[in-house]
């Protein structure tokens, strides 16, 4: 599964280098995100960074850390790059879909399991009216080769 990621890594840096510099725009963002384990409820602090190469398409990466342990499970990370579909409803307002390949590796009582495999979902994006700052709303559906996840996550965002 390494291979894949290093494969899905040198992918997004070849559509970056072939991105226009024109529509290009960078961005972070940094929130609390709730996992929805199968095994059970989990919190995590989440950064991002993305690349919107158009007003219709980014790639992002996005990383977590456990914050909020349930009894017997606790996250140590999630990992994630995506492909972003946009729609701009307004010149401040946005919603997406994303898909892209995840990792996770959670302490269990039986002990440290790692799951990679599909991230999906949906969420928007809104900046004030001339802010580079905003707040984004989104949920991902994980689909691991072992176990399952929902998450719902709320950020805030940086656009430089």
């Amino acid at each position: 599964m390494k291979t894949n990621l290093k494969l899905a890594a040198a992918a997004v840096a070849a559509l970056l280098a072939l991105a226009p510099a024109a529509h290009a725009e960078w961005y972070a963002s940094a929130g609390y995100t709730h996992y929805d384990y199968d095994g059970g409820d989990l919190g995590a602090v989440t950064g991002r960074l993305g690349y919107r190469i158009n007003p219709n398409f980014a790639v992002e990466g996005e990383a977590s850390t456990g914050v909020l342990d349930d009894d017997d499970i606790e996250l140590n990370y999630n990992a994630g790059l995506y492909g972003v579909g946009i729609l701009p409803l307004g010149p401040n307002f946005d919603v997406f879909g994303r898909v892209g390949y995840q990792t996770t590796d959670v302490d269990t009582p039986f002990g440290d399991a790692d799951d990679d495999g599909l991230g999906y979902g949906v969420g928007a994006n809104w900046r004030p009216t001339g802010s580079r700052w905003g707040v984004r709303a989104d949920y991902t559906r994980l689909e691991g080769d072992e176990a399952d996840a929902d998450s719902i996550s709320l950020s805030g965002t940086l656009n430089f």
